[in-house]
Order: C-alpha cells, then sequence, then structure tokens
C-alpha cells in the first residue's frame, strides 16, 4: 500500500490536487490509519473553532435521542429443523456406503493386503550413499593433488 507525506496531505487539505488525485487520496484515508494520523495531525486550533461553530454542542445527544428503540428490531433466530434432517441423511449415507463397501469385499481385500504392505516395507534395501561417495572422492582427489604438489617441490629441491 502506497502512503502518503506530509506534504501530499497538506495538498489534500488545501484543495492544491487535481480532482482524481483528491478522489484518490480520500479513498486511502478510509483504508489506512497511518495516514490519517498525519492529516488529522494537520488539523489546527482555528479550525477546530470553526467546526465547532458549525456543528452544535448537542449535536451528539440530539442525535442519540433522535434514535427510538421502536426503530431497532431484534432479530428471532429460527428453530429450523433443517440440521437435524440434514445431521440424519447424513449418517444414512454414511451406513449406505459402509454397508456397500462391505458387501463388495473392500475391507476383507484391505485385511488382506496389510499383510502384503509390511512385507514389502521390510524388503527395502538400503540405497547408497552418492553424496558421501562423491564428498569422499573430492577429499581424495583434493589430497592427491596436494601430494603431487608436494612431491613435485621436493623433486625440485634435489635438484
Amino acid at each position: 500500500m502506497k502512503h502518503y507525506d506530509y506534504i501530499e496531505w497538506l495538498l489534500y487539505k488545501t484543495k492544491s490536487l487535481s480532482e482524481e488525485k483528491l478522489d484518490e487520496m480520500e479513498e486511502h484515508l478510509y483504508n489506512c490509519d497511518i495516514c490519517m494520523d498525519i492529516f488529522l495531525s494537520l488539523i489546527d486550533e482555528e479550525e477546530m473553532e470553526l467546526a465547532s461553530d458549525i456543528v452544535p454542542e448537542n449535536f451528539t445527544s440530539d442525535v442519540m435521542n433522535s434514535i427510538s428503540k421502536d426503530k431497532i428490531k431484534t432479530i428471532k433466530p429460527k428453530m429450523d429443523k433443517k440440521p437435524f434432517n440434514y445431521q440424519f441423511m447424513y449418517y444414512v449415507a454414511v451406513a449406505s456406503v459402509t454397508i456397500f463397501l462391505t458387501m463388495g469385499g473392500f475391507y476383507t481385500g484391505l485385511v488382506d493386503a496389510v499383510p502384503k504392505i509390511t512385507e514389502s516395507i521390510q524388503g527395502v534395501e538400503e540405497r547408497p550413499n552418492y553424496i558421501g561417495k562423491f564428498s569422499d572422492s573430492i577429499i581424495n582427489s583434493t589430497s592427491n593433488l596436494l601430494l603431487s604438489i608436494e612431491n613435485m617441490s621436493n623433486y625440485r629441491e634435489e635438484r
């Protein structure tokens, strides 16, 4: 989310931007608490006094009093028998599938298959460690290279 800086909000407040940019920034204010804090920090005492002249002191209490309890409806929960019906149908479906599988011999085949699976698991051979062999070959090659360099330096010293 792109945040606007102090200068941009100052330009917004003075309406020095294009109408499209003002609308975009206003929409951003609805969703961003950080930018809202920056914008609210731009409001000074003079503007607060101007607002208090426009909005009467008893505005909040008048609005709250105008909301009557008659206008607020309480929704009574319906006690519907649908959840019971759905639950019962679910159990009937599960029981039907179980009976169908039992008649078809699925569970018998499963009981016969378990020992075969365990035998196949136990029969798995250990796989060779290719990474270990590769690292051993690197170590051996490096050791041989160092030995050959050492032998060459010893050979030169003898001459």
